[in-house]
């Protein structure tokens, strides 16, 4: 079983005490990378795996454009166009309603276009299966704890694919400053981080 670091953060924007998890990465793959590890076992080359995983990238952006959820193989990752904007009540000083929003105050103008991306039940079923977590401290020292973060209390079960609360998002994983302990924002508007650009998280 794989074992990833992790790092706490405290989040100061709560007014109350709050602190949360943010995984500590080892580094970024790049591309190339990636396609010469995907010919790993078998006869393609490494140019003809990023040829045809590019020509596949451009295909889904396309259809994206075109309103279309694009599924990046089974059980993965799913793709699909995001309008961000809401509105809410103006409230006046003593919090009572100084104007009630409405549906008409809802305006593509007034919104921002993304990208969504939505990760496969099952796929994060099975990832939360295969590793474990060790927690360091913000000079990624280890740091002794009882029992290890591992599947027995993630929120999604190995065996249907299902998470308990089925969120649409999380936290940003930042890695953490040796010196300050790290960083981290939330996605999504889930959780006690705030909010992001773009909801990744557990498909339906």
């Amino acid at each position: 079983m794989a074992k990833i670091k992790y790092a706490v953060k405290e989040n100061t924007k709560t007014g109350r005490h709050s602190w949360y998890a943010v995984p500590v990465f080892n580094g970024t793959l790049s591309f190339n990378e990636l396609c010469e590890e995907a010919c790993d076992d078998n006869t393609y080359s490494v140019e003809e795996m990023a040829g045809c995983v590019s020509k596949f990238m451009k295909v889904v952006q396309r259809e994206a454009t075109r309103g279309f959820r694009c599924r990046l193989g089974n059980d993965f990752l799913t793709v699909y166009p995001n309008l961000q904007c809401s509105v809410k009540d103006e409230l006046n000083p003593d919090n009572t309603v100084k104007k009630a929003a409405e549906a008409k105050d809802v305006r593509a103008n007034n919104a921002k276009s993304r990208l969504g991306c939505t990760v496969s039940s099952k796929f994060s079923a099975q990832f939360a299966a295969s590793v474990s977590w060790q927690k360091v401290d913000k000079n990624g020292n280890e740091v002794e704890e009882e029992d290890d973060i591992t599947q027995g209390n993630s929120n999604v079960d190995p065996n249907s694919g299902e998470t308990d609360d089925n969120q649409g998002g999380g936290t940003t994983p930042v890695t953490p400053d040796p010196g300050t302990g790290g960083g981290g924002s939330g996605d999504n508007g889930g959780g006690d981080n705030g909010g992001g650009d773009g909801p990744i998280g557990d498909a339906e």
